[in-house]
């Protein structure tokens, strides 16, 4: 698919910097700036919905245009730390080649635990588990390198919302029956800071996940052969240079294009810059910090605004 830059130039002129007397680069701005805003609200909801304090952890960026938004985004969202590993604009792609082969079955039906017994249990989720782990014989899989992860969404009785608690791996399920109300309270309580013992649980949903092992891979990897056997000391990274803008300074900044090929274990590159790979390109902002790990990941440190 071919871009025009004049057409996008001329929509966004006459669509949105026009009516708004806006210059152009200030209302490409706020389209890029809105795309970020809702990727942000969206993480702020789905974080507090499972209790998850996101300021304590650091932000992988991937997809085509995730490492375009990246640190604007974990800007917002006071992450300190933004990951961009090899690859990042196909990670997805990446993913499907080199994850094991896996079946999740998924069965909904309420059952109170007090009206459950160590054998009633057993049973459902015996059923599942043979129901998952025939999709990976038909497929090749050998039956002992299946390996099967079990999980129940539970919650209070009257409850509108649950919580997934993952099981023990062990193979007599029995065992599991008398530690459910505990297991549940931990990660009730882990959520929300507070559980009720003595409260009736329920099961809503349960699920079971067969997976065979992981496909091989070779040593260096599917990305490593792309990249040079770069060094700190090498200065050939720099490509070119290229305005970019940028609302602090609400305006055009020159930043230097360095090419992530070149980049070995040990660079380390002070934002405003671009870094660019086949599949993407990594918007690094003003003051970020960069720095290249031994696996050539990018890991970007988020100033403080």
């Amino acid at each position: 698919m071919s871009l025009s830059k004049e057409k996008a130039v001329q929509v966004i002129e006459t669509k949105i910097a026009g009516p708004l007397k806006l210059g152009n680069a200030r209302a490409a701005w706020g389209i890029h700036e809105t795309a970020n805003e809702d990727v942000a609200r969206a993480f702020r909801v789905h974080a507090a919905g499972r209790g998850f304090d996101y300021r304590q952890s650091a932000m992988i960026a991937f997809g085509g245009s995730g490492p375009i938004h990246a640190l604007r985004i974990a800007r917002k969202l006071k992450i300190p730390r933004v990951i961009f590993p090899i690859g990042a604009g196909v990670m997805s792609a990446f993913g499907l080649l080199v994850s094991p082969n896996s079946f999740e079955v998924i069965k909904a039906e309420k059952v109170l635990l007090n009206q459950l017994n160590a054998g009633a249990l057993t049973e459902r989720l015996n059923q599942l588990v043979n129901q998952a782990s025939q999709f990976l014989l038909e497929a090749g899989v050998a039956h002992d390198s299946i390996g099967i992860r079990l999980r129940l969404d539970m919650r209070y009785q009257g409850q509108g919302h649950e919580i997934e608690v993952p099981l023990p791996q062990i193979k007599d399920i029995a065992h599991i029956f008398n530690e459910l109300p505990r297991l549940f309270a931990d990660h009730y309580a882990r959520v929300f800071s507070i559980s009720f013992l003595k409260q009736p649980i329920e099961i809503v949903n349960w699920k079971v996940e067969a997976s065979g092992p992981a496909p091989p891979m070779s040593e260096r990897g599917f990305f490593l052969d792309s990249f040079i056997a770069a060094t700190e000391v090498d200065k050939d990274f720099i490509k070119g240079t290229r305005n970019v803008y940028f609302p602090d300074r609400d305006g055009f900044i020159e930043c230097p294009i360095y090419d992530r090929y070149k980049l070995g274990p040990g660079v380390v590159i002070k934002g405003p810059a671009l870094i660019e790979e086949n599949e993407s390109t990594c918007v690094i902002g003003l003051g970020d910090l960069v720095h290249v790990d031994a696996g050539h990941n990018l890991i970007a440190d988020v100033t403080a605004d």
